[in-house]
């Protein structure tokens, strides 16, 4: 009984703390899209100005290897979901504030494509 006991403990911690990862995870703004349609509205919407296969600037930055980089291109800002959301939507660093042009989801494909890059 005291080995089933133990097994349930050892269940319920394993849950707990798969949880709690998830929530970090969450926190840290993992953004979760598809990254198919992100490069479909990179095609249409980002690549007249940023290159997606360099980092050579255009009107702005290549954004080739953004999310394995420490800084954002033109900002110098910390690279992470949130900082690349709120660059996009509200611009910054010569680049307009595209505001409300997108959707959550829209905004999820493209941070799921862009982390590919």
């Amino acid at each position: 009984m005291t080995t089933l006991k133990s097994l349930l403990l050892a269940l319920a911690l394993l849950g707990a703390l798969a949880t709690s990862l998830t929530a970090a995870v969450a926190q840290k703004g993992k953004a979760t899209g598809n990254a198919a349609t992100g490069r479909q509205l990179f095609a249409e919407t980002c690549a007249p100005c940023h290159s997606a296969t360099s980092k050579t600037t255009n009107i702005g930055p290549g954004l080739q290897g953004l999310f394995k980089g420490r800084k954002m291109p033109a900002t110098n800002r910390p690279v992470s979901v949130a900082v690349v959301k709120a660059q996009i939507q509200k611009g910054g660093g010569g680049m307009p504030a595209f505001g409300s042009k997108y959707t959550a989801q829209q905004l999820d494909d493209l941070i799921a494509y862009l982390r590919t890059l």
